[in-house]
């Protein structure tokens, strides 16, 4: 980590880093990509996939599932490139997070408008209480590692940091694909690597003729002290019995970690342990 990437994170809420790259990787990470896409596309495998309406896929979840057979997907997670990042804006203390493909639709452009990666805290918070949100300390950490040139995520730099203004207000929440003033589109070419906070105003935007394929990364800060919460849908393939024998053994004690901390509802008693 460079000062200048640390002080581009704090202030701008994002910075490239072309040693988070695992060279070696890139062009096997690419091929894979392509045949997860390819077989969900024909609906060969389903774990769970972001469907448009006329159900072409633009985000696929679901990669450590052992359906897909690409175990790739793990070892970059846990390759020593990502984590050293990670470690200096975590600390050591980590449980699993995740990987996701964001591809284009094939026959339509595409784009989910802006938003802030606040999961279920409020949207609509007052100026105190949302200042007090984007002021807690960082318990997750995010990036995008292109495996084809991308220009597909924009983001308003420094927005992590404050409050929304009126007319950001008006975008996230009413017109939601409006531009707005200051937005920066974020260029990558293939191969490289930009971490960013998920608390930015930011969106996607995808063209159907302009091919996207790009891993999106997180991972997470473990503390043991942390409630215990109802599973995201997103994530609950995560539960199958045949997710964890899957994983490299590494991985195990932090998706264990992970796992001791989800509530899975539709199966009322489980305490989430291994035996």
């Amino acid at each position: 980590m460079t000062n200048q990437q640390i002080e581009d994170f704090a202030n701008r809420g994002f910075f490239y880093a072309e040693e988070a790259t695992p060279k070696s990787m890139v062009a096997d990470l690419l091929a894979a990509v392509r045949r997860v896409k390819q077989k969900v596309r024909d609906k060969e495998v389903e774990i769970y996939t972001h469907r448009t309406d006329s159900e072409e896929p633009w985000a696929i979840r679901g990669l450590f599932a052992p359906e897909f057979e690409e175990p790739i997907f793990s070892e970059y997670l846990m390759c020593k490139e990502i984590r050293q990042t990670v470690h200096h804006f975590l600390g050591d203390q980590l449980k699993l997070g995740t990987v996701l493909i964001f591809t284009n639709p094939h026959d339509q452009d595409y784009g989910f408008g802006w938003h802030r990666d606040f999961g279920k805290l409020p949207r609509d918070a007052d100026e105190e209480e949302e200042l007090e949100i984007l002021h807690r300390p960082q318990k997750s950490l995010k990036w995008h590692l292109a495996l084809v040139d991308d220009a597909c995520l924009q983001l308003v730099p420094g927005s992590h940091t404050r409050y929304r203004t009126d007319y950001e207000q008006e975008c996230l929440r009413r017109t939601r694909n409006g531009d707005i003033p200051g937005q920066k589109t974020i260029y990558l070419t293939a191969g490289q690597t930009v971490f960013w906070h998920g608390y930015t105003i930011h969106r996607g935007v995808m063209k159907k003729d302009v091919e996207r394929l790009t891993l999106a990364g997180s991972w997470a800060k473990y503390d043991e002290t942390d409630e215990s919460q109802e599973v995201d849908k997103r994530l609950r393939w995560m539960l199958a019995e045949n997710v964890r024998p899957a994983l490299p053994e590494a991985m195990k004690p932090l998706y264990d970690r992970w796992r001791s901390q989800q509530i899975d509802t539709e199966r009322p008693g489980e305490d989430g342990t291994h035996g």
